[in-house]
């Protein structure tokens, strides 16, 4: 296994020691490792649905950030 040296802003080192002090994860490290690997298989999905349909429109890309910054839709047609 391989060693890295991170940084994390300090509130959120806080809360990952804590969570790991309280048993709610297993430790820093294995939920840091969890984390990538659920996000490199989310980079390699997004890849392959861009290699079968094609990048998202401007129109789609502003539509998924429009939900990922957890805005309201309002009078758009989303179908």
């Amino acid at each position: 296994m391989a060693r890295l040296n991170i940084t994390l802003p300090d509130e959120l080192a806080e809360t990952l020691q804590e969570l790991a002090q309280a048993k709610k994860i297993p430790s820093v490290s294995g939920f840091l490792a969890d984390s990538a690997r659920l996000k490199l298989a989310y980079l390699r999905d997004a890849s392959a649905m861009d290699e079968m349909f094609g990048a998202p429109s401007p129109d789609e890309q502003a539509l998924i950030g429009q939900m990922i910054d957890g805005g309201t839709l309002h009078g758009q047609d989303v179908a």
